[in-house]
């Protein structure tokens, strides 16, 4: 019974700890019922526990995989069974670590098993880093500075360090609390740090951001639909620069055009004295592209090319190769190229302080896409200026303040941006933390493999026989 008990609580903390709209603190304690409740029972036990947790935290977004993003049924059910492999392997390791008394072995090591499914998730999936319990965090800025240091693949580490031993605190409390002030002064030292770090003084940069409705791929502009969107959308720039904006954001995808439609857009958006940046489909002979326009003051065009389109949704666009950066410090990237970390960390090494993204997203993912294009900006110390249509316009610093925030459907903001970013671990180091974590879960097989168990390790050092239960 209590099996079920903590099985149905590490199930609800993971439905409203991760998925869409993640209640943050519930992240931290959905391993925790079935940690607890693993050294008194059986692993196949302890395996069907895990399983019905896994299935239950995974309501929340099932429809949002097939419906929303349109992932096929085999696509989606890898990803939940990725899941559950991953949350079935951290407890089972863990459980078997504590019943061996390896108390520090499992605070430290076991949490390695989940970033690097996560890692893999990341490199062999055609979708980036856009799967990680490190989003979760999106909105506690002294956890997520901690990706300035390892990208995300720390906080999810901690993640399951932190459960883990507070777990292990009932049977072998000296080492777990041990471990715990060693993760809380090393990850609260370094978040410390991170956010007293101050900025060069460089002027902040009036920036307008806009979200009128439109489709999903583009009005064309020659259409009286295209050219109503059009007018409406000069109407807000024009405004916005009026009121001071030197750089006006537009979302993805707001046009459709073609090399002979082009000029009618260029004309309308470029005759201020602001830098317009406008997502649009691009169709020329034999290929379309999704495409940023830069539009500088007077006609000259900037276009950059995404480079990451969404499989199933967007194939029938042609991906682009090449990073813009504009006036030496405004890198210009599309929506889910955020999902890459080395795409935003080419532009800081090339210089980058700002980067300038249309975006689109999904209304139900507005928050979480958004959230992750606030991480991509602390990991690398840059600002990010933001706008989806179907999402949220944002606008944050390089350590992850919220300076401006606006739902889309018919929003506008005119705001100061900071334009100060800086260089950080992880934009000059990249992906080391995975690479630690392969010898920490060789430490963690090892130990789970070779050394036996030992009285009084974590509460019950052996599962309970039915007739121990009698």
């Amino acid at each position: 019974m209590m099996t079920i008990l903590a099985a149905l609580l590490s199930g609800l903390f993971w439905l409203g700890g991760t998925g869409l709209h993640p209640v943050a603190a519930l992240t931290w304690l959905a391993p925790l019922p079935l940690l607890l409740a693993s050294t008194r029972v059986r692993p196949r036990t302890v395996l069907g526990a895990t399983a019905l947790a896994w299935a239950i935290g995974q309501g929340g977004v099932i429809g949002y995989y097939l419906d929303t993003l349109r992932l096929p049924v085999p696509v989606a059910a890898g990803v939940v069974l990725l899941g559950l492999g991953l949350a079935t392997g951290t407890v089972l390791l863990a459980r078997a670590l504590l019943l061996r008394g390896r108390t520090v072995l499992a605070v430290l090591a076991v949490p390695s098993l989940w970033v690097l499914g996560e890692y893999a998730a990341s490199r062999l999936l055609p979708h980036g880093a856009w799967w990680s319990l490190a989003y979760t965090q999106a909105d506690a800025r002294p956890i997520i500075q901690l990706t300035s240091l390892t990208g995300v693949w720390g906080v999810t580490y901690l993640l399951l360090a932190v459960p883990i031993a507070l777990a292990a605190l009932r049977g072998s409390p000296r080492p777990a609390l041990t471990c715990l002030l060693a993760l809380l002064l090393g990850a609260g030292g370094w978040s410390v740090w991170s956010l007293g770090r101050a900025p060069d003084h460089a002027e902040p940069l009036t920036v307008g951001l806009v979200a009128l409705r439109q489709p999903e791929d583009g009005l064309p502009i020659d259409e009286p639909t295209g050219r109503e969107l059009l007018a409406s959308y000069t109407a807000r720039v024009e405004g916005l620069v009026a009121r001071g904006a030197r750089i006006v954001v537009l979302p993805e995808k707001v046009f459709a055009v073609t090399d002979a439609t082009l000029p009618v857009l260029v004309a309308a958006l470029a005759q201020t004295e602001a830098q317009v940046v406008v997502g649009a489909v691009r169709r020329q002979p034999g290929r379309a592209t999704n495409v940023a326009l830069v539009l500088a003051p007077g006609g000259a065009v900037t276009t950059y090319e995404k480079q990451h389109l969404i499989p199933g949704l967007e194939d029938w666009l042609t991906p682009g190769a090449d990073d813009v950066l504009v006036g030496g410090r405004f890198g210009v990237a599309i929506c889910k190229d955020l999902d890459y970390p080395g795409l935003v960390r080419r532009y800081r090494t090339r210089g980058a302080s700002v980067l300038l993204v249309p975006a689109l997203d999904f209304t139900s993912d507005g928050w979480l896409h958004g959230r992750m294009a606030v991480v991509r900006g602390v990991e690398n110390g840059l600002v990010v200026v933001r706008a989806a249509a179907f999402g949220r316009l944002t606008v944050t610093d390089a350590g992850g303040r919220m300076v401006g925030e606006a739902t889309a459907g018919d929003a506008e903001m005119l705001l100061a941006a900071p334009t100060s970013g800086w260089s950080t671990v992880y934009s000059r180091t990249g992906d080391w933390f995975p690479l630690l974590s392969v010898a920490l879960l060789v430490l963690a097989v090892g130990g789970a493999r070779w050394w036996p168990a030992t009285s009084g390790s974590s509460g019950r050092t052996r599962p309970r026989r039915p007739a121990d239960r009698a």
